[in-house]
């Protein structure tokens, strides 16, 4: 058997695991940026989970486009927070004639040491949910 053989790519198998964890609403700005260079697309993030997040845009990106992502939203005491995730583009879809939905898939789940923010959102917007 060959060295990578067998193994699925970390952002592959998170997009495969993603039925596992809840998606929560989080309405907010981001900015995703190409990682390989070229020009930034302001979106608006729609949910988020610790795996990836959906979001829609007016511009047209590229599935499997590697992406850093610039959150900004509201934490439970409504103080503005930021969280960056590196991760990739998993699919682009066009939503009806204001633009693209995307999902992205982040390279890493979210931790509570890596992005705090969006970790404790996260924990207390599901831990209240139904």
């Amino acid at each position: 058997m060959k060295r990578n053989e067998g193994k699925v790519p970390a952002p592959l198998a998170a997009l495969k695991e993603r039925r596992k964890f809840v998606r929560a609403t989080l309405v907010g700005s981001a900015l995703v940026i190409p990682r390989e260079g070229g020009r930034a697309s302001t979106a608006v993030l729609d949910n988020v989970n610790k795996v990836g997040a959906g979001l829609h845009t007016k511009d047209r990106l590229t599935p499997k486009t590697r992406v850093t992502v610039s959150l900004a939203f509201l934490d439970s005491n409504h103080v503005e927070q930021q969280e960056r995730l590196d991760g990739v583009i998993a699919w682009v879809k066009p939503w009806d004639k204001k633009g693209f939905l995307i999902g992205v898939v982040w390279d890493e789940i979210v931790t509570e040491e890596k992005n705090r923010w969006l970790y404790y959102y996260l924990e207390e917007t599901l831990k209240s949910s139904p």
